[in-house]
C-alpha cells in the first residue's frame, strides 16, 4: 500500500475524477459518498443559512482568481462551477447528457478494460435512455478509481435512491465483486409522507450500498448496536429480563454451573451450601460474590449470576435504519443544500468501518457531513467538490459555535504541523496531490487521454464539440451569410448575421441515421426548411423546387456545393476536436 499523499483536512475544489486519479493506490480506509441520484432535476432549496453575504461571494471569486480562473468559461474548462453573482441558494444540477458531462474516452476505456461495465452502460442507453447512460458512465469511471484508492481492508458506502439503484448495484457488483456486497441499507430519511399518494406509495427512504474491497475489511460491531430501551423491549428480551432492582434496573439470573459435573475437577467446590462443578475457579467466584454479581435468589436456592440489561452489548442494527432522522427546517446543521444528510448518519458509518486515525474520503463533499463526522471521531479525512460554494459551506459548518471543531482558513498549501492548531485548508484544481504510486495497465489506473488519432465518436453527439451558434456561424461563413436553400440573408443593425432567423437543419435526417455533427448540418431559411421537411427533399432537390417556384434570391451557382461544404465542415470539426483534446487530436 502506498502512502496517503493528500493533505489531511484538505478540501480540494476540483473535478473529482482528476482528484481521484491524483491519489495513490490503496491509501484510503473508507469512502462515504452522497453523489447525484440521476433525478434529471435541478435541486434548489432553502437559502444558505445564515444568509450568503457579499464577502463570501468575493472570497469564492478570489479563490478562483488565485487559481488562474477568471470567468465561467475558464471554470468550465477546469471542471468547476462558477459562482454566479446573486446566487444565494444551495443546490446542484442532477441532469445528465452525453454532450455536457461525458468524455468519449471514458467509454473507450471501459470497452477496452472492463467489458462488463461497458455492456451495462450500453444496455442502459437502450433501456432507460441517453440521460441514464450518461449518468452511469460518469459514475463508473469514478467508482473504478475509488476501488483503486481503497485499501484491501477498505469499504465504500454509496447513497442512492430508487431512480438508479438497480443499475448502481450491478455496477458495484462488477467493480467490487458480488461476494464483497455487504449490505443494502434502507435509511428512512423522513417520517412524512411525500409524493402523489393518489398514484403511488410515499417515497421516504434512501439506499446505502455497502461494499468492501476484500474479506479482510474493518468492522466494529459495537458501533452498530443500539442500547436496549427498557420501556420498549421486544417480547423475547422482556421475558428474559423480567426482574427489576429497587433502583429500577432490569436483570435476569443465569446459571453458573459448569456444562459437565466432575467431582475431580479443579472448579468443584462448595458455594453457599451447594457443592458442584462451577464455571469459575474459587478466586473469580469469590470476587463475583463480593461484587454482588453472584447471589442466592432465595434461601437454600442454587447461586446464580445476575446480568443487567443496561450492561449488555445492545440490539444489533439491521439494514433498516429508522432511528436517525433527516434534517428538518429548524436543524442547526442545515446549510441550505437540498438532500443534505445528517452528520449522525456519517458518524455511524465511520465508527463501524474505521478505526481512530484511519483515512476517510468524500469526493462529493458539498455539505461537509462526512468530514465533520470524521473529525468528531478522530479520523483523518479529505474532501473534494467541484463547486467553490463547498468551501463556503465547509467554513460555515466547522466554525458554527455548537460545533467549534476546527479553524477554516483560506490557506491553499501546507500539511498539518505538530503543535499547531489543526486547520481545514482549501486547494485548487492545479494543487492536486502528487501521485507516487505507479500507473499500471491493470484496471483502474492508466488513462487513455491523448490517444492519437482521436477515435470516431459512437456515443457522444457532436454538438458537444460545437454549439448551435458556433456551427451556424461557421457554415454561414462559407456562404457569406447566405442560406443554402435560396440565398436568403438576415443581418443585425451592426452588420452581423441574425442567427436566430435561420434554421440549422440536417442534410441527412436523423430519422434516417443522420448525425448532429457539423458535417451533416446546413443553414436554411425558415420558409424553405419547412418546405424541405414537408416534401422530404434533399438539398439539391430543394434548390430545384425553390428555383421552379422562382423564390431564389441569388443564382444557384453562388451557393456552396454540398461536397465542398462537407469538406469545409470536416476541417471545422477537426479544429474543434483539437481545441478540446489537444493538438495531437487535429488529425482526427
Amino acid at each position: 500500500m502506498a502512502d496517503f499523499n493528500a493533505i489531511n483536512r484538505g478540501v480540494y475544489i476540483a473535478d473529482n475524477l482528476n482528484f481521484l486519479r491524483s491519489l495513490n493506490s490503496e491509501c484510503i480506509d473508507l469512502v462515504c459518498i452522497d453523489p447525484p441520484f440521476a433525478k434529471n432535476e435541478t435541486f434548489t432549496a432553502d437559502r444558505l443559512r445564515p444568509p450568503f453575504d457579499q464577502q463570501e461571494q468575493e472570497n469564492e471569486t478570489r479563490l478562483l482568481r488565485d487559481w488562474g480562473i477568471f470567468d465561467a468559461a475558464a471554470a468550465a474548462e477546469a471542471g468547476l462551477a462558477w459562482p454566479e453573482n446573486g446566487e444565494t441558494r444551495g443546490g446542484y444540477f442532477d441532469i445528465w447528457s452525453w454532450e455536457a458531462d461525458i468524455h468519449e474516452d471514458w467509454m473507450l476505456e471501459l470497452e477496452a478494460r472492463h467489458t462488463g461495465l461497458y455492456k451495462l452502460i450500453d444496455a442502459a442507453l437502450y433501456v432507460s435512455g441517453r440521460s441514464m447512460g450518461a449518468y452511469l458512465c460518469y459514475m463508473a469511471i469514478r467508482l473504478l478509481e475509488i476501488w483503486r484508492v481503497l485499501k484491501p481492508t477498505g469499504t465504500i458506502f454509496l447513497f442512492c435512491d430508487n431512480t438508479a439503484n438497480g443499475y448502481l448495484r450491478q455496477m458495484l457488483d462488477g467493480i467490487f465483486g458480488g461476494d464483497n456486497f455487504r449490505n443494502g441499507i434502507v435509511w428512512r430519511r423522513t417520517a412524512a409522507r411525500k409524493g402523489n399518494l393518489r398514484r403511488a406509495l410515499s417515497h421516504d427512504f434512501n439506499t446505502l450500498f455497502r461494499y468492501s474491497k476484500s474479506d479482510a475489511f474493518t468492522w466494529n460491531r459495537a458501533a452498530v448496536t443500539q442500547p436496549y430501551d427498557p420501556d420498549n423491549l421486544d417480547p423475547r428480551t422482556a421475558a428474559k429480563y423480567s426482574q427489576r432492582t429497587p433502583e429500577g434496573r432490569l436483570y435476569q439470573l443465569v446459571s453458573i454451573d459448569a456444562p459437565e459435573q466432575n467431582p475431580a475437577a479443579r472448579n468443584h467446590y462448595e458455594l453457599m451450601g451447594h457443592t458442584r462443578t462451577w464455571r469459575w475457579n474459587r478466586e473469580r467466584m469469590a470476587q463475583a460474590v463480593a461484587n454482588g454479581r453472584v447471589i442466592q435468589p432465595s434461601p437454600e436456592a442454587v447461586p446464580r449470576q445476575i446480568l443487567y440489561l443496561d450492561e449488555q452489548e445492545g440490539l444489533p442494527l439491521g439494514d433498516l435504519w429508522i432511528d436517525i432522522n433527516g434534517l428538518n427546517s429548524q436543524s442547526r446543521e442545515r446549510t441550505g443544500y437540498p438532500t443534505q444528510k445528517p452528520v449522525a448518519l456519517a458518524e455511524r458509518i465511520i465508527a463501524a468501518s474505521t478505526n481512530p486515525e484511519d483515512i476517510v474520503l468524500d469526493c462529493f463533499a458539498g455539505c461537509a457531513f462526512t468530514a465533520m463526522a470524521a473529525e468528531r471521531l478522530g479520523r483523518q479525512w479529505v474532501a473534494c467538490d467541484f463547486n467553490p460554494r463547498a468551501w463556503t459551506v465547509f467554513k460555515r459548518q466547522f466554525n458554527k459555535p455548537f460545533l467549534a471543531l476546527l479553524t477554516c482558513n483560506d490557506e491553499t498549501t501546507g500539511q498539518q504541523v505538530m503543535n499547531h492548531e489543526p486547520q481545514v485548508t482549501v486547494h485548487g484544481p492545479e494543487q492536486l496531490p502528487r501521485r507516487t504510486s505507479p500507473l499500471t495497465d491493470d484496471w483502474p489506473g492508466a488513462s487513455m487521454l491523448g490517444r492519437v488519432p482521436p477515435p470516431p465518436l459512437r456515443y457522444k453527439r457532436e454538438t458537444s464539440l460545437l454549439s448551435r451558434e458556433e456551427m451556424m456561424t461557421a457554415l454561414l461563413t462559407l456562404s457569406n451569410g447566405l442560406a443554402w436553400c435560396c440565398g436568403f440573408i438576415s443581418e443585425e443593425s451592426d452588420g452581423s448575421w441574425a442567427l436566430g432567423n435561420y434554421d440549422l437543419d440536417h442534410i441527412v435526417a436523423r430519422s434516417q441515421g443522420g448525425s448532429d455533427d457539423i458535417t451533416n448540418r446546413m443553414p436554411l431559411c425558415r420558409t424553405h426548411n419547412r418546405l424541405k421537411n414537408d416534401l422530404d427533399l434533399t438539398l439539391d432537390e430543394l434548390r430545384t423546387e425553390v428555383a421552379t417556384r422562382e423564390e431564389m434570391k441569388v443564382p444557384p451557382r453562388t451557393l456552396p456545393r454540398l461536397d465542398t461544404a462537407i469538406n469545409y465542415a470536416v476541417r471545422i470539426r477537426q479544429e474543434a476536436y483539437a481545441r478540446r483534446y489537444g493538438p495531437a487530436a487535429a488529425g482526427g
